[in-house]
């Protein structure tokens, strides 16, 4: 399973507004996170489609998260943007592989499966950010011990 780009920029833009006070421009957003103005506008009308982020029109107007970075789950932005979620196709609903039952890739690929939606089902862009907060925290450390 790959995440495609525009789920990536989803995800990147929401932890821009995560870390932001008060209203962000589209133009902004895309000079921080590396997109034209164009296609954050259209990233963003999803998301506050969906209840995620709100928005103010204007010129003092612009976008910020809808509730905090800590009650946003992951797997919420991510749903928005993919077709799919499932690792192998034989996963889909629309039962295409007859050998479910049979196969023990089939469960392998299961468990695989409801591991990887139970990290994004967790895990909030809280989360997110802190996990980035601590790495570069400890990589700063073992550079300042070389």
């Amino acid at each position: 399973m790959q995440l495609t780009m525009t789920t990536d920029y989803a995800l990147r833009c929401m932890l821009y507004l995560a870390g932001k006070e008060g209203l962000s421009s589209s133009t902004e957003i895309g000079e921080a996170v590396g997109l034209n103005k164009i296609f954050v506008q259209k990233v963003l009308r999803i998301l506050r489609d969906a209840g995620l982020v709100t928005s103010t029109h204007g010129v003092t107007g612009g976008y910020r998260l809808a509730k905090r970075a800590k009650e946003i789950v992951l797997l919420d932005i991510i749903l928005l943007f993919e077709k799919t979620m499932k690792i192998n196709r034989c996963l889909e609903p629309d039962g295409l592989c007859k050998r479910n039952e049979a196969c023990p890739m089939h469960v392998y690929y299961e468990e695989l499966q409801m591991t990887l939606e139970s990290f994004f089902g967790r895990d909030t862009l809280q989360d997110v950010i802190d996990y980035g907060k601590n790495k570069k925290r400890k990589g700063m450390i073992i550079l300042e011990k070389e």
